[in-house]
């Protein structure tokens, strides 16, 4: 899906264990720099039970539905989530 590197932006995206929303995002940048993919967030809601869980996702709206990554590693501080994450999948 992507081949070089970005920086994408957004709004409103989730980190989510199966059906539980683990964490709620208000404002992210997700990153892909020497294809390694890398997620930084504001936070408003979190569960850190759910966020030590796995697999987690991070899920990005589009239209149509969703752009996924998987959630290898993910940090919380106070509001501040910083994650490293797979290769998107759809």
């Amino acid at each position: 899906m992507f081949s070089q590197d970005l920086t994408l932006h957004g709004g409103e995206g989730y980190i989510a264990w199966s059906y539980h929303t683990a964490a709620v995002c208000r404002s992210w940048t997700v990153q892909r720099a020497y294809g390694c993919w890398t997620l930084r967030a504001e936070v408003t809601r979190a569960d850190p039970f759910q966020l030590r869980q796995q697999p987690l996702e991070f899920r990005m709206p589009r239209t149509g539905g969703f752009v996924c990554w998987p959630v290898m590693t993910a940090s919380l501080i106070h509001t501040h989530l910083a994650a490293t994450l797979g290769p998107p999948v759809s």
